[in-house]
């Protein structure tokens, strides 16, 4: 079986805005036209390939056909930029996941580079470094920030360096915690926690 791209866009639309009618929006189609798709690609699939929650999501063969949706676009994409003169058509659209630290200060470099590329930009998907490979087993992103060893099926892996955390205080507030020569009273600390995956 081989999915037509307008029901790969369909399923990749729903997984990425959550919803069949947002779905349609984005694709410029009725909500109708996307359950067509929808349907269609799940019966030749054998299998339901979304799960009708809020948002939709992907089941796990739905996973496998994101994937594929979005390498899909990428080679259009690629094809499109060599043949096309519409700047705009020509634009592709690379998803990578990159944790907040990693954002807040290497990767600015990285947007920096990408400001200067024609015909593609980043779309990011803000997580955390020991959870981003499972967007990309999910075919969720197409790159990312990860401190999982394991190297992704279809992927490969590349040492990024080393980010190294050092504790800083103002000297009040280490005064107030402290409890003897760099020590400190952490349990009764004060602490922000970015998210319940930090």
């Amino acid at each position: 079986m081989v999915p037509h791209p307008d029901q790969l866009a369909a399923l990749a639309a729903i997984v990425d805005h959550g919803t069949f009618e947002a779905a349609a929006r984005h694709l410029h189609v009725t909500t109708s036209a996307v359950s067509q798709r929808i349907r269609a690609l799940e019966t030749a699939a054998g299998q339901v390939l979304v799960r009708r929650t809020t948002p939709c999501a992907a089941t796990e063969a739905g996973t496998a056909y994101v994937r594929l949706a979005r390498q899909t676009a990428l080679l259009y994409g690629d094809v499109r930029a060599e043949v096309d003169r519409d700047e705009e058509a020509r634009r592709i659209e690379l998803r990578v996941a990159v944790n907040a630290d990693s954002l807040a200060t290497w990767f600015r470099g990285v947007l920096d580079e990408v400001a200067l590329w024609d015909g593609a930009s980043l779309r990011l998907e803000v997580e955390d470094q020991a959870f981003s490979a499972d967007l990309l087993r999910r075919g969720d992103v197409l790159g990312a920030v990860t401190s999982d060893p394991a190297v992704v099926q279809g992927c490969r892996s590349e040492s990024l360096g080393v980010l190294r955390y050092r504790p800083a205080a103002a000297p009040s507030y280490a005064q107030r915690w402290g409890v003897g020569r760099g020590r400190f009273d952490w349990a009764r600390m004060p602490a922000v926690v970015f998210n319940d995956k930090d």
